[in-house]
């Protein structure tokens, strides 16, 4: 385990009520797309079964000096932490299999020293759709998504109805808005790309706060569902620089009888 609790950083996406202005104009397909995209993300989350799924995430912090014309890296450190993640009604829970490859029982996603994140299962897309967030949404280009077609939008949302970041150590808090691009299957209105750069205040401990989501479809019970299959996450503080890497994999049905297994190359 490499981080001390003076890095620890929480992100997650609040639910707050915002006024902003109107998107810039879209052109009736466009505009189309985007409102079934955003139907469609609204009940996402119901529509998924209760599954698990292994979470990996590779986790470096690399100390740094800025020097006149370059930053001279000091330091750099890693590990891995593998979790078991069971989705369950609608909601995330996770248990913490090994770190480094040794058992780590008792330990919480919460308790983890360093950066972490969540809101990958529904919460970030719901939360950009959400009519409540008056998120402005422009078109940005079409492109290719692991062989689909794509539309990626550029979108922003107000401080009112941000994103909360919480320095753990402190328990200080802060509200920031955000923007980024989404990236939407025009026929299946799945979203295939999420990236999203938080307006962190300098006078904050952490800033340069940046996360991607990217989905795949996963098979899931002989059905295809599109869900998250990687993840990174990338913040600095005065000095250090805290890149995670995450991987969601073994993704199928979660039952009862489900139970946990410590070898990652095969989890039931």
């Amino acid at each position: 385990m490499i981080y001390g609790k003076t890095a620890a950083v929480l992100l997650f996406f609040a639910s707050l009520t915002a006024f902003a202005g109107p998107s810039p104009k879209l052109s009736a397909e466009q505009t189309s797309v985007l409102e079934d995209a955003r139907a469609y993300a609204l009940q996402y989350t119901q529509r998924l079964p209760d599954f698990i799924c292994t979470q990996t995430t590779r986790r470096e912090v690399t100390a740094h000096m800025s020097g006149s014309f370059a930053s001279v890296v000091l330091d750099s450190l890693s590990d891995i932490v593998e979790e078991q993640l069971s989705y369950v009604g609608g909601k995330e829970k996770y248990v913490v299999l090994t770190i480094d490859g040794r058992k780590a029982p008792g330990i919480t996603h919460a308790q983890l020293d360093g950066a972490i994140s969540w809101g990958e299962f529904g919460s970030l897309t719901s939360q950009i759709f959400d009519p409540a967030s008056h998120t402005v949404f422009s078109w940005d280009r079409e492109e290719r998504v692991d062989g689909r077609s794509a539309w990626a939008f550029k979108y922003r949302v107000p401080k009112e109805s941000g994103t909360t970041v919480i320095d753990q150590p402190t328990n200080r808090s802060i509200v920031v808005s955000y923007s980024g691009k989404v990236v939407i299957d025009p026929e299946t209105k799945d979203v295939l790309e999420i990236s999203s750069t938080l307006d962190v205040p300098g006078t904050f401990s952490m800033h340069n706060v940046m996360r991607e989501v990217l989905y795949a479809d996963q098979d899931i019970g002989g059905r295809k569902y599109c869900l998250p299959a990687h993840s990174e996450m990338r913040m600095e503080d005065r000095g250090r620089t805290y890149d995670n890497k995450i991987d969601f994999k073994d993704y199928h049905h979660f039952t009862s009888e489900s139970t946990i297994h410590f070898d990652s190359d095969n989890p039931k």
